[in-house]
């Protein structure tokens, strides 16, 4: 038997191998954030600089049926600072069309203080909230938050879903303004 028809039999063995590890790669991909079309939980946050500076607040309900982008932030670092000053900018340029964004920080507490001087150094219009209980708050369990996931954004109205975008870096935000076009563009429930 030549070494060509020795190696033919395994050739298949070895797309089934390839196809099956691409698959599980797939299956294991990160999934953080409610599915489109889950309604969104009332969840208390402490509010670093907003309208309720200082209080616990559940922006949620403050937002009620308004278009809006839950921006959920595993912690602080300069892509976290990127991606919320460009939710604060998307908040500005539709805001005449109601809409409505909040920053939480996951880490909790003791990233107030880092979020006060993101704050102090670019002026943004959106709340910067965290957890209250860090990742352990019952929100990061009701929003379903990957502790693995560095950022997750729900786009929502009517306190459905529209749209779930996890785990970006700075240079994809524009899925996010996409997302958020889209919502502003199509008729409300």
């Amino acid at each position: 038997m030549s070494a060509a028809e020795r190696a033919t039999p395994l050739a298949p063995l070895a797309l089934l191998a390839g196809l099956a590890l691409g698959t599980a790669a797939f299956a294991a991909e990160i999934v953080s954030g409610l599915a489109i079309g889950a309604p969104t939980a009332s969840i208390p946050v402490l509010d670093v600089t907003g309208p309720y500076r200082g209080q616990r607040i559940c922006y949620v309900c403050e937002f009620q049926d308004a278009p809006n982008v839950l921006g959920f932030f595993r912690d602080t670092s300069a892509d976290t600072a990127q991606l919320i000053v460009a939710l604060n900018d998307l908040y500005v340029r539709n805001k005449d069309a109601g809409f409505k964004a909040v920053a939480m920080i996951v880490a909790g507490p003791d990233a107030a203080p880092w979020l006060a001087q993101l704050n102090a150094e670019t002026p943004l219009d959106i709340p910067l909230t965290v957890f209250h209980k860090g990742p352990a708050d019952v929100a990061a369990r009701l929003y379903e938050l990957s502790p693995e996931v560095a950022n997750t954004f729900l786009v929502t109205r009517d306190r459905y879903v529209v749209d779930n975008i996890a785990d970006i870096g700075p240079d994809d935000f524009a899925r996010v303004a996409a997302a958020t076009a889209a919502m502003l563009a199509a008729p409300g429930r």
